[in-house]
Formats: structure tokens, C-alpha cells, sequence
């Protein structure tokens, strides 16, 4: 019922989104603007923006490394795709589960610090993303008028970093101290003992955080991950007939993120709404082209996913089956984890 609830309501909220963005087109204007459009261009901003996710495996090999070195690039990879394909078809984002408790099932690693990684994968996403909106704000191409909203952008933008870091070191700082705070838990009320092993759980995916050596490629590949989205969506945004520069699109970066995490089916509604927001707010771009742009690009980044994750299920040999048991499994992190110690 729970579940039902949730995609019923996802699907109103993409419904009236998309009636805010396409209530006032004209549909001729708007087809004639999709044909129009770059198809070999659209293609390689399709292929840019499904191979980003090599760097956010990579990445994810760095942040496991505490855990397990040398978690083989094959199931991590499946693990990632397969978890963005079931996020964009079950209402929830339960997908964001399924990735590291597959990966979990599948290499026998402890569930917790490798759900732990992934909610590290997240906030380092957030630091990447605020990072190139600094540098893209500083050379950007602003429409007149647009000045008093960019800078309500980056306020948000400021305040949303300032948060980010502030669970990183969080988690970082609960990390060091973990050892200590397993043996007071273990005195301490059940429900208080369970969340603590869980957090404690969690806080070990962001171990590889305290290491210099292994900071460095975290971060490189934190940005390497967004740049090459940045970079597949300006192709898009270009191919669909908008004449905007790259450090444009680094602006656009925590309006779309934003616009993915507004939970309709798929990002439908949310992606589209806030392309057009951006494009015609802050640099002046045609209403009827800001509209195309969120379509295709739309496409562009669920297509592939699409395509591949019924691949992966059929060579990896996982089933629908195997992603429900992965998000019980999540479910039961505090009771299958009894100390630190059991997960180290």
C-alpha cells in the first residue's frame, strides 16, 4: 500500500510538472524544434552520460578499499546500473538500496560500510557539484535580469555545501572513534544500540575519507563523474538548438540534481521543469527550445539505462527477485550487524 501510495503520488506531482512545462507550447513549434535537433549529437550526450558512470565506479573502488581492496569493476558496475534502472522504475528510490546491498550479496562484503560508501557516493556528488557551479558561475553567461536569481542560487549552493561537508565530517568523525563507541553501545537500550550499530555501520563507507592517498583519486573522480555529465548535457542542450557555453551548463548542474531528486516516476516532471527553469531564467534560451532540450536529454540518460540494465540482469543472472531481496536485506542492517567488530 505504502508503495502504491508513493507512485500514485510521484505520478500527480509529474503530471502537474509536466503540464507547467508544456501548458503554453504550441505542439507544432515543439516538434518542429525536436526535429530540428542533432540526433548523432544527442547520441554521443547519451553515450557520454551512461559512461560517467566508470568514474563512479572507480570511485566506488576507492571508498570500498577500507573495506575490501580490489572489488572486481564487473559487479560494481552491474551493481550501478542495475540500481539506476530499479530506481527509475519503482517508486521510492529504492534503487539508491539495491546498489550497495547487491554488490554486498554478490562480493560477501559487510552491508553496512557498503551502504555506507554509497551514502558517501552521494554527499561527494553534492561537494562536486557545488564545486563546479562556483567555477561555471564565475564565467557564465547570465540573461539581464537574471543577477538577483543566480544569486539566490548560490546562496542555496553555499548553505548546501556547508551541510554536505558538515555530514561528511560527521561520519568521519564517528568513524574514528567507532571502537570505542561499539563497547558503550553494547550497554545501552536496544532501540539506542541498533541505531548506534547501524550509524556505526554506515560511518565505515567513509573511512577511505581519512586517508591523504586515498582522498585525492576520490575527489578526482568525484569531478571527473560530473564533468563528463556536464559535458554530456551541454551536447544535448546544444544539439536541441540552444547556443549556450559550457560554463553555463556547470550553473545548470544543481538545478537538474535538484530536478532528479523531486520523486516522480523516473525523473519525469522534475528533470524537465527544472531544464526549462534554468535555460530561460538564467540565460534568456527560447521556452519552446528550453522544453525540447528537457526531452531529449531526458531521453538521453534513460534510454541507455534502460537498455542495458535487462542486459545485466540476464548475464550477471540476477532477477527482479534478487532486487527485492537486496532492499530486505537493507531493512534488516541493524539486526544482522551485532558490533563493528563482526563488520570489520
Amino acid at each position: 500500500m505504502k508503495t502504491a501510495l508513493q507512485g500514485i503520488g510521484g505520478l500527480l506531482l509529474s503530471v502537474v510538472l509536466l503540464y507547467w512545462v508544456f501548458h503554453d507550447k504550441d505542439p507544432q513549434a515543439l516538434s518542429a524544434a525536436l526535429m530540428r535537433a542533432s540526433w548523432p549529437a544527442l547520441v554521443l550526450a547519451a553515450f557520454l552520460n551512461l559512461s560517467h558512470n566508470a568514474f563512479r565506479v572507480l570511485r566506488w573502488g576507492w571508498l570500498l578499499e577500507p573495506v575490501r581492496p580490489g572489488v572486481p569493476f564487473r559487479p560494481m558496475f552491474s551493481a550501478v546500473i542495475l540500481g539506476f534502472m530499479t530506481t527509475l522504475l519503482v517508486p521510492g528510490r529504492v534503487g539508491e538500496l539495491v546498489r550497495p546491498a547487491l554488490l554486498s550479496a554478490r562480493e560477501d562484503l559487510p552491508l553496512g560500510p557498503c551502504l555506507g560508501t554509497v551514502v558517501a557516493d552521494r554527499l561527494l556528488d553534492g561537494v562536486a557539484i557545488v564545486a563546479l557551479f562556483v567555477v561555471g558561475s564565475l564565467n557564465a553567461h547570465f540573461v539581464a535580469g537574471s543577477a538577483g536569481l543566480a544569486g539566490e542560487i548560490r546562496v542555496t549552493a553555499a548553505v548546501a555545501l556547508a551541510v554536505i561537508v558538515s555530514g561528511l565530517v560527521v561520519l568521519v568523525a564517528i568513524s574514528t572513534v567507532g571502537r570505542r563507541l561499539d563497547g558503550w553501545l553494547s550497554r545501552r537500550w536496544a532501540p539506542l544500540r541498533w541505531l548506534g550499530r547501524l550509524t556505526l555501520g554506515l560511518s565505515r563507507g567513509v573511512d577511505a575519507l581519512r586517508s591523504p592517498r586515498r582522498l585525492v583519486p576520490i575527489i578526482a573522480y568525484s569531478l571527473a563523474v560530473w564533468l563528463m555529465i556536464a559535458l554530456a548535457t551541454w551536447i544535448g542542450i546544444r544539439a536541441a538548438g540552444a547556443d549556450i557555453g559550457f560554463a553555463d551548463t556547470l550553473v545548470m548542474l544543481p538545478l537538474l540534481a535538484l530536478g532528479v531528486a523531486i520523486p516522480t516516476p523516473g525523473g519525469v516532471g522534475g528533470y524537465h521543469a527544472a531544464m526549462q527553469f534554468g535555460l530561460t531564467r538564467l540565460f534568456g534560451v527560447d521556452p519552446t527550445i528550453a522544453a525540447g532540450a528537457g526531452v531529449l536529454i531526458h531521453l538521453a540518460i534513460l534510454v541507455p539505462v534502460l537498455l542495458l540494465g535487462p542486459v545485466l540482469l540476464y548475464t550477471e543472472k540476477v532477477s527482479f527477485a534478487d532486487l527485492v531481496a537486496a532492499g530486505k536485506q537493507v531493512r534488516a542492517l541493524g539486526h544482522a550487524q551485532p558490533s563493528i567488530e563482526a563488520a570489520r
